[in-house]
This record gives structure tokens, sequence and C-alpha cells, in this order.
């Protein structure tokens, strides 16, 4: 059987814009206007985060079955759509294996292309984000767990340069496949990049030129949108901005630490920094920031996030939206913001203002 993800690597461009199906027709309008500051913010929403499915450590039924998880509801992404959002910024594994020789794997890739026909048909713009790929495991996110096998922990993409050169054919790859689908807003090569964080400072810096010259000679609607080192933090962004011409930069800000993830004290009262660092480059935006429900006061953190963010007129999304996988959710829904009234009435009132949908 050919495959929708084979169809699109296989084809050239003028035969893919005759027979792709609609939604992944050439020719849809330059997203890239989409992030410009100057006349924004135009896209507001929130996140969903989905990692490869390891049966031995999930379990049957914990993420679902496969091959990503948790599964992502035809409910969760109405839901989204209907308090008003526009973007669905989609925090996955990258279509390229995470082991040795790199090669794509057909079930991830099928499983971003099924998602962004989902993200259309809800009216969703949705960013790829991805989380792992060649060298780097999802568990890179949880260093210091010890509820999965440490073989399964990853993050020698810093010290590998074949790995490295991987990750950058994977976003070109990705760029390729999924640029010109109507509801594709941005390709994030890296979510939250760390070399710096893992003894290896500047060579986020020296991939992040390599992704970017990957990406230069592919035909794609959609920007390539890279993040800084540290974390995404926007305090490390000159060392990449000079790509900004060529990329959007995202950056991540859950700052005040003890209030975002530590439940407190009162944000106002934590050393607020919020967006007080941002990127110099015309078109950026903050793709992640929010705080766990139980945090004090958590409706008026919400709203002084998003005026910062509208007066700064960036593109933004909050952390995160539920999956509507209820296994899943009953033990990490700590910062599921669907569960917190005030928050929810502060995002719906801002989400008011969006006008762009995927044509």
């Amino acid at each position: 059987m050919i495959t929708r993800r084979a169809l699109l690597a296989g084809l050239p461009a003028p035969l893919l814009a005759g027979f792709a199906p609609e939604g992944l027709r050439l020719g849809a309008p330059d997203r890239r206007a989409l992030w410009d500051t100057a006349t924004g913010p135009h896209l507001r929403g929130a996140v969903f985060s989905q990692r490869r499915v390891y049966e031995d450590v999930d379990g049957p039924t914990f993420l679902g079955p496969g091959p990503v998880g948790a599964p992502i509801s035809r409910g969760a992404l109405d839901s989204l759509a209907e308090a008003g959002a526009n973007l669905a910024v989609w925090s996955g594994p990258g279509p390229l294996g995470e082991g040795g020789g790199h090669a794509p794997d057909a079930a991830i890739e099928d499983h971003i292309a099924d998602w962004l026909d989902r993200c259309r048909a809800a009216g969703l713009y949705t960013v790829l984000a991805f989380r792992s790929g060649p060298g780097r495991s999802d568990f890179a996110f949880h260093p210091d767990g010890d509820w999965y096998p440490r073989a399964l922990y990853d993050v020698s993409v810093w010290e590998d340069a074949d790995k490295q050169a991987a990750w950058a054919e994977m976003t070109a790859r990705a760029l390729r496949l999924y640029g010109s689908h109507r509801a594709c807003a941005g390709v994030l090569s890296m979510v939250e990049p760390n070399g710096a964080d893992m003894g290896r400072p500047g060579v986020w810096a020296t991939m992040a030129r390599a992704i970017t010259e990957a990406c230069a000679g592919v035909t794609s609607d959609a920007p390539l949108i890279l993040s800084p080192d540290r974390w995404a933090r926007a305090s490390h962004s000159a060392e990449i901005e000079p790509l900004s011409d060529r990329a959007v930069i995202a950056v991540h800000d859950y700052e005040p630490w003890a209030y975002t993830h530590e439940g407190g004290p009162d944000f106002r009262d934590a050393g607020r920094t919020f967006l007080e660092r941002r990127p110099e480059a015309e078109r950026w935006g903050v793709l992640e920031f929010g705080a766990g429900v139980d945090a004090p006061d958590l409706a008026a953190y919400y709203a002084d996030c998003v005026e910062r963010l509208e007066a700064a007129g960036a593109n933004w999304s909050c952390w995160r939206w539920t999956s509507g996988w209820e296994v899943y959710e009953a033990r990490e829904g700590g910062m599921n913001i669907t569960r917190h009234d005030g928050a929810m009435a502060v995002l719906r009132r801002a989400w008011r203002g969006n006008t762009a949908r995927p044509a």
C-alpha cells in the first residue's frame, strides 16, 4: 500500500501540487507573515505533548497503543478550537529514528501527516516541534528519572557530529514533507536545546547554522523555527539571532520557576522576570509558558503573561492542553490548563483576537 507519506516523499514538486490532497497542495499562503511582531500576534493557542511509546515502560494503557502517545482525542482538538485558539503546537518525536542509522520512521511520519489533517479539520494551525530525534530521546527531559531503564536516556547528539548532521537532515525533510500543508505554521527543529547544560556550549549554535543551511534549498510556505540554547531561554537568543532573517525565533518562559513548577510563592513575590528579555528578531514567539494548576492566583499569572505577550506582538502558546486520554491525564494533569476555570477564562478572552485560520 502506498501511504500519503510515501507519496509526499517520492513525488517531485510539480506532480505533488497536482496529486496531493487539497490540504497538502503547494501554493498555500506564505506563513512567515504570521510571525511578524509588527502586525501580531496572529497565532494564540496551547501545546499538546506526545512521545514514543515504550510498552516495557508504559504498559498497555498509560500512553495508549502507540507508536506515539498519549492519544489526542478529536474532542481535545475541537475543544481548543471552540475556546477560540487558532494554534495547536505539537511537541513530539522527530521523523527520523533516534538510534543507529537515522532512517525515516514511517509510523512517525504518517502520524505527523495525520496530525496536520486533523488540525486543519479543526480550524487550527500547528507548529511541528521535535522533542527527540537522532541522538536525543524524550528521556533527555527527565535526566533524573528512575522510572525508565537508563539505556533509554540518550543525549549523544551533543557529542556526535553524525547525529548533529542527521538532525539537520531531519528538519529539512520535515519542511519538505509538511511545509506546504495549509495547517503547518512552521517546523521547530528542536524543542528546548540544552547543549550548554550538557557541557557542550556552542554546539547548538553550530547545529542551528547547519540546520538553516540544510533548509535553505527547501521550498516551503511554512518557516523554519529555531529556539536558543539553555532550554529555549530568551536570554540566550543572541547566538542564533543572526539566523533570524531565515528563521523564526521561538523561546520558552517559565520564570519564576519557584512559582511555575514548585507551586509558590505568588508569582509577584517570586522575582517576576517573564518576557523581560526577548529576542531582537522581527519574527519570534513564545511557544511555551505556564504553571501548575495549583499555583496561587493562577488566573492573574496568566493575565499578566498574556498582557505582556500581546504588547510585544508575539505569537504564543501555553503549556498544556488536555490530550483527552484519561489514564494519562489522571497521573500527569498537574499543568493541564483546562482544569482551571479562572485561567481558562483569561485564555478565552485573549483567543477572541484570533482571526487567522487554515484556508
